[in-house]
């Protein structure tokens, strides 16, 4: 049966502190911002009854959600979910061209998105979340600051290092080194990090990225000298061995580094495959999610 596509809006106060309090000051204030939404309900849906599981399918670089011209972010990732009976909601982000890297406001957004399409539609309160490319980076995000409401994790080629990495003498770059200007935008992805997490100047400001850069958050250096990462719930993985766009060897850190804390992580790697969604990827995200349903 086919999936019912329903576009909206949300409002979400898009202030953050970013460290900025002063003593006996009230600084906290209402910056309200709309954020376009998108929800695909599947055939099985019913208002009474079960919950239809809800999955949060967070978009990459690449997509937006606009209703005018029909782009629905991160809903295709999800249509072998969607297939088996899944909702699935994406959002565009704090920013008109969706290429908010996982900010805080962009998680704030996807939260009262959330919070509406529960309370709206017959749909489950705890959530799956997926993400690819830049989407895996604030699938992961969403995760850590709201651990309480997802059950698992599903990331495909994610995006997990702001900025650049060493492992074993190969450097991953991070999106922070992506300077490329966009031909038709004039910013590269270095610019939009500067904009989306408020630097002050066009400088490394690790303070603005704290909890937001997943390979860092919920994380310490042990003994010998190897980062451990502490997830907030079961992850799996998917990371083509061709990936110039994502590093391969950053994916495979991240994934020793949360099981260097003990934590359960699942890791798919395919062989001749580069940065693109393949039907082997969308089967398998189905089965695991069905694991926590």
């Amino acid at each position: 049966m086919d999936s019912k596509i329903i576009f909206f809006k949300i409002r979400f106060n898009n202030f953050r502190d970013v460290s900025a309090s002063i003593a006996n000051e009230v600084t906290d204030r209402e910056e309200w911002d709309t954020c376009e939404c998108v929800l695909s309900l599947p055939g099985s849906y019913s208002d009474d009854g079960d919950e239809t599981p809800l999955i949060l399918s967070c978009h990459g670089a690449g997509s937006v959600v606009c209703e005018e011209s029909g782009q629905t972010g991160g809903i295709s990732y999800c249509s072998e979910c969607a297939s088996r009976g899944y909702a699935v909601l994406d959002v565009c982000g704090s920013q008109p061209h969706g290429l908010t890297m996982g900010c805080p406001e962009h998680i704030f957004a996807l939260h009262k998105a959330y919070l509406y399409a529960v309370k709206h539609y017959n749909l489950s309160k705890r959530v799956l979340v997926a993400g690819a490319s830049m989407g895996g980076h604030t699938a992961m995000n969403f995760a850590h600051t709201f651990p309480g409401i997802v059950s698992a994790l599903g990331l495909i080629y994610p995006r997990l290092n702001m900025d650049g990495v060493t492992f074993d003498g190969h450097y991953c770059i991070g999106t922070w080194d992506k300077t490329s200007k966009n031909a038709k935008t004039g910013y590269s992805t270095h610019d939009r990090i500067v904009q989306c997490y408020r630097f002050t100047e066009d400088k490394w400001q690790n303070e603005n990225t704290i909890g937001f850069n997943p390979y860092l958050t919920r994380s310490y250096i042990g003994s010998d000298g190897k980062r451990v990462v502490f997830p907030p719930c079961p992850i799996k993985v998917w990371q083509g061995l061709d990936d110039t766009t994502v590093d391969p060897v950053m994916t495979l850190e991240f994934v020793e580094s949360v099981r260097r804390s003990g934590s359960y992580i699942e890791l798919h790697c395919l062989e001749g495959v580069a940065h693109r969604i393949n039907d082997v990827m969308k089967r398998e995200l189905a089965m695991w999610f069905d694991r926590f349903i």
